[in-house]
């Protein structure tokens, strides 16, 4: 295309500029779709005139599209970060018009030059035209709202106007506009073509994936058999591609999400930077203890005690990782006068360090996912980087990341010297996820008095954690890489409440982290808990939660009758309701239901015990016990009187009419010995224990209680590698994670608030306390679901005279850094990161940031 001339030749990619390519290829489009309307108009056949009604179809859009884009291009200029920094969700839309003229000008042209070729292929060019006329009628429905909506509620140049807590208006409007065509065959048009086969391969793979995810059949060779063949047509059938992916955008549970980017973190993904990428001199494990650690203030005057992380979970060391290209003083391994394992000198320790905080939603990923991009900022920056693999939601939501977070930073500032640094400049770093988690942390330090970073990196970063239908909000409908419906889940399982609890806010001068009150389910409220966590004594947190909030009743010291897996399944499969069954090769994502009614008994069961976490195990065991009874009796056993006038149990077969009709006795036992029917009975009562007992091991059981790592009492066990999951592993995941999957977005955020804390969103902290951070380099995209929030956030640091700088790049993706090896463009933007970092490292940067100390 006409923009990317010069592209492969530049070391970084272009910014967000003002050009318009298309204003000069217009008339000739416009012409083309005529001439080839005119041409079909003719064409008796079924393709012909489908070719003309697609461009009849086709013109109509484009018509409308052009109109709204040129009323919000008028706009977009009061809402960049300056003029040579041009950049928002309202040009970002004028760029995707942009985008989409120049595809179809392309198409238009194919059609015109070789539609009277014998080998034209009028069916595939059908389609075409096709998916284009639904995209740009889903383009009018958008920018109709933006002019209407959100142009007049966005004054002053302000992205984020009328911000709000309630998703309805935002998930109401989104769910009005058709979304398959974006991932169908106009996926990714508007991204670089080196982009568009792999964003692509990721959504045939999302498909696939979702088809053996949720297929019938208890093993994964089950699963596979069923859908290999239905999943194989995705490859080609890119209308049937879409409507899969929509439906998975939709439905899909925040588990399906974080088994799907757990692909990354297989042992094949994980060692895939290190055959491929930049060698590093050292790779070492990093475990920071879940203990109280003590700072003292900038102004020397005091220290500040930060308790150990306690929310949600139980106490647990924070693993890091410390990658560097030279091995340092400090470091294992690096002593004065040694030498590393290639010979080369151990060198003085570095005078800079970075901190990351990785991307992934709250809810997924780790180091090991991102250290394609690390690798190159090591061997490129020069100096130790320090990564963090923090707790992830649903299990430790809000506010437990941040807290690790903390803990790690305090550790580092005591602990210098065995990173390989002196710690005369520390850089924070994170995407995504993890520049929300180190803006919430410098908020944090700054209003306890710690030493803050001396300088902040940003990529693509949210800064409001609220639903606000902002113009960038509303390009996650056609994000490839983060759809909506991904990061709404994420959104919720992170920091989602239900509606009316208290926000998790503390005052600027209190030493604790954020919690909930006492109404908020995730968070123990125990007292005696409360008092442990200050006292730093040891905690036990195992209290596994039922679906509805529950603690299980059972004690740590229960016993109870183990089974093999066979006969788990076979337990379950035979308590399962036919009702809940599926056929094999139907829909599963849209028919598939996991619930059982053992587990629904045993719901019903603990919301009749109203919670009181006093039934006893032999309770359970014989509720089990009767319930699996009347089960055989109900549905497979009976009994018949046979011709000596004795009872005897019979396999029951049929209804209950056609065996009052038919007299015959389909088992009988015969006359000699005691024999079978006594046999039988046995094997009833077996098969009631054996059932029995494996609803107990299966449902009931309790992992066993660990005590906290810093516990005096026992000794933290040794630390052992932990084995990372197979594909097949996360592809059968845990039954559970499959119960009551299908659930819209409206569905599952009816009743639910997001939590209104300026931790969460930096841009609603005080004035004051953003007045005081460190330099700041945001480096986002201009299709990302987060740009305005990444210019609001550099406008505001600017006008409170924070050294800030902001770098939009052209048709990148949201996640780009982790595709760097797949993309030369994605690699240059990589490179503009390492560049943005280096900036921060300057002395300059550093007499600014003192001078704004000191202010």
């Amino acid at each position: 295309m006409a923009d990317n001339v010069g592209m492969e030749e530049s070391s970084t990619p272009p910014v967000v500029g003002s050009t318009d390519p298309c204003q000069s290829i217009l008339p000739t489009v416009l012409h083309m779709i005529e001439d080839n309307t005119a041409n079909f108009k003719n064409d008796d056949s079924e393709y012909g005139q489908r070719l003309h009604s697609g461009f009849v179809l086709l013109k109509e859009n484009m018509d409308k599209v052009i109109e709204l884009s040129e009323s919000v291009r008028k706009e977009v200029h009061l809402y960049d970060f300056d003029a040579e920094t041009p950049g928002n969700g309202f040009r970002s839309f004028n760029n995707i018009v942009q985008q989409a003229i120049l595809s179809v000008f392309d198409l238009c042209k194919q059609i015109c030059t070789g539609r009277d070729s014998l080998l034209f292929r009028k069916g595939h060019f059908v389609r075409e035209v096709e998916a284009w006329g639904q995209t740009l009628a889903s383009l009018v429905v958008l920018l109709e709202y933006i002019e209407n909506m959100l142009l007049p509620r966005c004054e002053d140049g302000n992205l984020l106007s009328g911000i709000s807590s309630s998703p309805n208006e935002l998930m109401s409007m989104l769910n009005s506009v058709p979304q398959y065509s974006f991932y169908g065959r106009c996926l990714g048009f508007h991204y670089y073509p080196s982009l568009r086969k792999t964003l692509k391969y990721l959504n045939i793979c999302l498909s696939a994936f979702s088809e053996v995810y949720y297929a019938d059949g208890n093993s994964f060779m089950q699963r596979t058999k069923n859908t290999v063949m239905s999943s194989s047509r995705y490859v080609v059938d890119a209308e049937l591609r879409s409507r899969r992916i929509v439906d998975v955008v939709q439905y899909s549970s925040v588990e399906f999400i974080k088994a799907f980017w757990s692909v990354a973190e297989t042992d094949f993904m994980t060692q895939l930077p290190g055959i491929v990428g930049p060698s590093l001199a050292v790779q070492q494990v990093v475990i920071v203890p879940c203990e109280e650690q003590q700072v003292t203030k900038m102004d020397g005057t005091a220290t500040v005690v930060v308790p150990p992380p306690h929310s949600h979970i139980e106490a647990r060391p924070i693993t890091c990782h410390l990658l560097s290209t030279q091995l340092r003083e400090g470091m294992v391994g690096g002593k004065p006068g040694e030498k590393d394992h290639k010979g080369a000198s151990v060198l003085p320790p570095s005078d800079c360090l970075l901190i990351h905080c990785h991307g992934g939603g709250f809810v997924t990923q780790s180091t090991k996912a991102q250290e394609v991009f690390l690798r190159e900022w090591a061997v490129s920056v020069g100096v130790p980087i320090l990564s963090i693999d923090y707790s992830l939601a649903p299990e430790a939501p809000y506010p437990r990341p941040l807290e690790e977070v903390l803990t790690v930073y305090c550790w580092v500032l005591n602990n210098m010297n065995l990173l390989g640094s002196t710690g005369s400049k520390i850089i924070m770093t994170g995407d995504s996820a993890g520049g929300n988690l180190i803006a919430g942390l410098t908020i944090k330090c700054l209003e306890l008095g710690i030493r803050p970073a001396d300088g902040l990196f940003f990529a693509y970063t949210p800064f409001v954690f609220e639903l606000v239908p902002s113009p960038a909000r509303l390009l996650a409908v056609m994000d490839p890489m983060l759809p909506l419906g991904f990061a709404l889940r994420c959104l919720k399982a992170y920091a989602g409440v239900s509606s009316g609890q208290t926000s998790r806010v503390t005052s600027p001068g209190d030493i604790t982290l954020p919690t909930l009150s006492s109404q908020t389910s995730r968070v123990s409220t125990n007292s005696e808990y409360t008092d442990a966590a200050i006292d730093n004594t040891p905690v036990s947190l195992n209290i596994p939660q039922t679906k509805s909030g529950v603690s299980d009743p059972q004690s740590d010291t229960e016993s109870f009758v183990e089974v093999s897996e066979s006969d788990v399944k076979e337990a379950e499969a035979l308590v399962k309701s036919p009702s809940f069954l599926s056929d094999p090769g139907s829909d599963t994502l849209t028919t598939v239901s996991l619930t059982s009614e053992a587990s629904k008994l045993e719901d019903s069961s603990i919301k009749n015990s109203n919670g009181s976490g006093n039934q006893k195990p032999r309770e359970k065991e014989e509720r089990s016990r009767r319930y699996v009874t009347e089960f055989l009796e109900k549905y497979v056993l009976d009994s018949r009187t046979d011709k000596q006038g004795r009872r005897v149990p019979i396999l029951r077969t049929g209804s209950e009419e056609s065996e009052q009709e038919d007299e015959t006795v389909l088992f009988e036992a015969p006359s000699v010995g005691a024999g079978i029917t006594a046999k039988l009975g046995r094997a009833k009562d077996a098969v009631v224990s054996g059932i029995s007992a494996g609803l107990t091991s299966f449902g009931l059981k309790r992992k066993e209680s660990v005590s906290s790592p810093t516990s005096p009492v026992k000794p933290p066990p040794a630390t052992t590698a932990a084995k990372r999951p197979s594909l097949g592993q996360i592809l059968m995941g845990k039954s559970p994670s499959r119960k009551n999957s299908r659930c819209s977005l409206m569905e599952e955020f009816s009743g639910v608030e997001i939590i209104s804390d300026h931790y969460l969103s930096p841009l609603t902290a005080p004035k004051e306390i953003l007045a005081k951070f460190p330099p700041c380099a945001i480096l986002t995209v201009e299709y990302d679901f987060c740009l305005d929030d990444d210019v609001t956030m550099a406008k505001t640091l600017k006008s409170l005279g924070v050294p800030v700088t902001i770098d939009i790049l052209e048709r990148l993706p949201h996640g780009f850094l982790s595709l760097s090896l797949v993309s030369q463009e994605a690699h240059n933007g990589c490179k503009k990161a390492i560049e943005c970092i280096k900036q921060l490292l300057s002395k300059e940067d550093t007499e600014q940031h003192l001078l704004a100390m000191s202010g």
